[in-house]
């Protein structure tokens, strides 16, 4: 899915921009791989009329399915409904946020076509917003197999993994425990789970491996990457408790472009 995010500079950390037609960029994002550009609307901004509907046909150009703004005006509404291009309006917060409020939102569909990492959801599974992380705890994130926990088998991959168990730890005991299904990695998506994990407040991950480049992303976010072992979440988890896991090492970093 094709989407778009008007934003007051052309960067992920920028605030959306309130205006459509004269918003000063468009975040147009590809959903299944998270690549992601800016588009200058310098023009846009200049204009002295019809900038709502000129937006309109520029995202139409652009087949974006779905725009996340403040408001548009009706003939700029009128063009967008058109184009059959949704609107969702009174959006706020950094393009950052909206980009991983429409992942988790929408986990099930990435999910069922990420391929070989594809989670296998049950039908009257309903996706939650991860819970709040315990006061005083340290959020970990070990990728597993499926959806029961400490009992899950650890999974040997990192983006590619059906699910991750969140495991709160405060001390040396575990106080919080969810599983929460993964968006799914598909090639050049490297970025999907570094900001699915992000938003849900996780500041470690331990893996059996991991690329380069989501590494770097992790380091970027403050989120240390740990080397796991054990066959289960729970003895990954007892593991790391008795501190004999570390950070991962260079040497333990796959493909996928450098860590440094």
């Amino acid at each position: 899915m094709i989407i778009a995010v008007t934003a007051q500079q052309g960067r992920m950390d920028a605030q959306v921009d309130p205006r459509f037609g004269r918003a000063a960029f468009f975040m147009i994002a590809n959903t299944e791989t998270m690549e992601v550009y800016p588009y200058d609307n310098a023009i846009g901004v200049g204009a002295s009329n019809g900038a709502g509907t000129g937006a309109a046909q520029l995202m139409s150009e652009h087949k974006v399915e779905v725009i996340y703004t403040g408001k548009v005006g009706p003939k700029a509404s009128d063009a967008l409904e058109k184009a059959e291009i949704r609107v969702v309006e009174d959006v706020e917060g950094t393009v950052e946020e909206v980009l991983v409020r429409v992942l988790q939102e929408n986990l099930p569909a990435f999910g069922a076509g990420a391929g070989a990492g594809a989670a296998e959801v049950p039908d009257d599974f309903e996706v939650q917003p991860a819970e709040p992380v315990i006061d005083g705890a340290v959020r970990i994130a070990v990728p597993a197999d499926n959806m029961e926990g400490l009992a899950a088998p650890r999974s040997g991959h990192f983006g590619k993994c059906a699910w991750y168990t969140l495991v709160d730890v405060a001390g040396d005991k575990v106080v919080a425990v969810q599983s929460m299904v993964n968006g799914g990695h598909i090639a050049g998506g490297c970025s999907v789970p570094v900001m699915l994990l992000k938003g849900w407040d996780v500041d470690k991950v331990v893996v059996g491996g991991i690329g380069g480049r989501p590494l770097m992303g992790f380091r970027d976010e403050g989120i240390d990457v740990y080397a796991g072992v054990g066959s289960t979440v729970q003895e990954t988890v007892d593991a790391y408790l008795l501190g004999q896991i570390g950070p991962i090492r260079q040497d333990q970093v796959c493909g996928g472009g450098p860590a440094v």
